[in-house]
């Protein structure tokens, strides 16, 4: 009798645990193309090899240095040759920190932390390596977009 009410159990414990709902992990609201694994490889890519996002989809390179240099671009290639220039002179990028928030069906907007380096800073009076800044990534190109960076 009592092999008999423990198979019975076991029995209806399996049909029940067979037949539960399993939760659902949570959908993303970030566009296709930029969950955040991918926008932080967009932005590691870029400060590695400066590519911006199609002309049409390009919107503004500015960086606003703490030793009073601006540099300001709403044209690609402008913003492109400055940012070569730099990487040229030895001007180096690491990634600290990345917030993704959902911007639009094919855009994420970025805020970030960064450290940069470049020789000519002692020269320029710049002691510091702490960047913040602000940008759009463009998920379907999965480019930058937009970038916007103070400091150092």
């Amino acid at each position: 009798m009592l092999l008999r009410a423990t198979v019975g159990a076991l029995a209806v414990l399996a049909f029940t645990a067979c037949g539960a709902k399993k939760q659902a992990a949570p959908k993303s609201n970030l566009p296709p193309g930029c969950t955040v694994p991918e926008a932080d490889r967009i932005v590691c890519d870029f400060l590695a090899h400066p590519t911006l996002a199609p002309a049409g989809t390009f919107e503004l390179y500015a960086s606003y240095e703490s030793d009073g240099r601006t540099f300001v671009a709403r044209r690609r290639t402008a913003a492109l040759a400055h940012l070569r220039q730099r990487q040229r002179l030895g001007e180096r990028s690491r990634l600290i920190a990345l917030r993704v928030a959902p911007k639009d069906f094919n855009h994420v907007r970025i805020d970030f932390r960064l450290t940069r380096f470049g020789p000519d800073y002692l020269k320029r009076g710049i002691h510091q390596r702490l960047v913040r800044g602000a940008g759009t990534l463009d998920c379907a190109h999965q480019k930058v977009a937009a970038w916007v960076s103070k400091g150092p």
